[in-house]
Formats: C-alpha cells, structure tokens, sequence
C-alpha cells in the first residue's frame, strides 16, 4: 500500500498547477478504491493524494485513479456545477454580469474551492502558499484585530455575498495580529488571489467583468471602514450607540431594524465593554429614545419621544 517517497513528490509537483488538494476520504474495498467526499468543493476538484482516510501512503492504483489528468469519472463530475450551484453564484454580486453558462469556466480558472466552518473556527486564506480571496456564500464572518495584550477589537463583518481579504492578497505574509472567524456556521467560496487580478491568456470578457466586480466590493468596504471610523470617533458612549443604530436603521430604510451582532459583538465593534453598553442600552430605552427586544431595535423619533 507504500510507495515511494519521491515518486509520491514527482507525481504532486506534476499535477500541482492543474490540480489542488483536497478533503476526500478515500475507502479500500479489496481491489477498489472508493472516494467519498468530505466537504463541499467546486471549482478544481481538490483531493489528497498523498494520503488516505487512516493516514496511509496512496498506493499506485489509487495514484492512477486520481492523477488521470481529468479522465476520472470523479474529477468530471466536480468540474461541473449543478443547477443549484449556478443558481446560486448566479446571483451573487461578485459575478454579476457573468453569464451562467460561464460560471463553470470562471470558478476552474480561478481555482476555486467551497469550504464549511463551524462557528468561531478560523478561517486561513493561504493554502499551498497561494493566496486567496473568500466570498461569503451564507453565514457571517468577523475581522478581528489583537493587540499585544491580546485584547480584540471588532474591526467589520461580512455578510453573504461580501468578501473578506482582498487588502492581503499582495502581502508577503499575513498580519499575526489580524484574523478573520465565523462568527456563526459559515460557507465561503475562495478564488486565488493571483489568478482573479491577472487576466489569462484568453482574455475571457467574463474574467474582465470579474475584476470589476471585485473592485465594487472593495469599494463597498472601504466605505464600511469609513462608517466604523465615523460611528467609533463619537465623543460619548451613548452617541456612538445612536451613530451606530442611525447607520442601520438608514442601511435598513426602517426605523425598526435588525441586528446581526451580538451584545458582546456590538460592544467590541463600538470598542466598548458589555456592562457600560448594556447600561447605555437600558437607559436609552427608560428615555424613550429606543425600544428594543434581543436585536429587534426602534428608533423613535422626537415627536414619539
């Protein structure tokens, strides 16, 4: 079930620029071999071909079934998306403009693969030292920054259809002291970094309109950094809570409004403690300035007051 050490490296250099690793068990069966997929992926079909489910070097026969150059009736299947897939990226700001019948090219070009995370796990955006860009596909994701006393600051969240570490994609290496989480059971959808900015030699017109849809979604977070910078820099507590709820009743067009943060994420967002916020909360409301149940929020306005 062995083989040897440098064949195994031969065969991963090989396959290493048309083909990227995956989460996929793999089950012997007496003479045959069974994948069974682990994770959801799209794009590149991603498996390990290094190992198997116990953590066994591959045997020749399994090397065969996988390193096909795309002739498995395994690969093909991944190379394609189903109906609910392009339904779904479809609609999805990041590929606007693209048709769906190109959705399929655009994702193996850009080596794209589907991750799930368990909330509060950390998501890394280097893989086979290759950077990447995530997508949220549902879920939320928080960027959080720790300081050397290893308290954390909120400094944004992402929602669906927004990406999150575009500003790394050109550094030598991440910031130790940034990281981004899920914030609840989160699905994201990487794109390599190098290949979303660097148009191929194809020059696909889908490629292109991928690049400006990436630079609107930057844009559009720019400005939610701006909005933090103007909801953080008020001079009292209790004005940066009515800056904060103000932004999301305008974001909403309603002045009663949902929160997607927490309490104790709200706090860290406004860089502020749980306590004095809750206090804050609490005597807002006994003003009769706010109204509010768990993350259900109303804004009242003067003549209501």
């Amino acid at each position: 079930m062995c083989c040897m050490r440098n064949k195994l490296e031969l065969d991963y250099a090989l396959i290493k620029y048309n083909l990227r690793l995956s989460s996929y068990k793999f089950i012997f069966f007496g003479e045959k071999v069974k994948a069974i997929r682990k994770e959801v992926y799209t794009g590149i079909p991603i498996f390990d071909y290094g190992r198997c489910c116990k953590g066994e070097t591959m045997s020749e026969e399994m090397k065969a079934c996988c390193n096909c150059g795309g002739g498995c009736q395994i690969m093909e299947e991944r190379k394609k998306l189903n109906k609910e897939e392009v339904l779904r990226y479809s609609d999805m700001e990041i590929f606007k403009g693209i048709e769906k019948e190109n959705l399929n090219a655009l994702l193996y070009c850009m080596k794209s693969y589907v991750r799930s995370y368990k909330k509060g796990e950390l998501i890394h955006l280097e893989e086979n030292h290759e950077k990447h860009v995530g997508v949220v596909l549902f879920g939320s994701i928080h960027m959080i920054k720790t300081d050397v006393w290893g308290r954390e600051t909120l400094l944004t969240y992402m929602g669906e259809g927004e990406i999150f570490g575009e500003t790394f994609g050109n550094s030598a290496s991440e910031d130790e002291y940034l990281s981004f989480l899920s914030a609840t059971k989160t699905e994201v959808l990487f794109l390599s970094f190098e290949k979303a900015i660097h148009v191929c030699k194809n020059q696909c017109g889908f490629h292109f309109r991928l690049i400006e849809n990436l630079f609107d979604l930057i844009s559009k977070k720019n400005i939610q950094l701006m909005e933090k910078i103007e909801v953080t820099s008020r001079g009292s507590l209790r004005e940066k809570i009515l800056a904060y709820l103000s932004l999301q009743a305008q974001k909403q067009k309603s002045k009663y409004i949902e929160l997607s943060l927490s309490r104790t994420d709200m706090a860290q967002f406004l860089c502020t403690n749980r306590s004095a916020m809750t206090r804050e909360l609490a005597s807002l409301k006994d003003a009769g300035i706010i109204d509010f149940d768990r993350n259900t929020f109303i804004l009242k306005t003067q003549r209501e007051i």
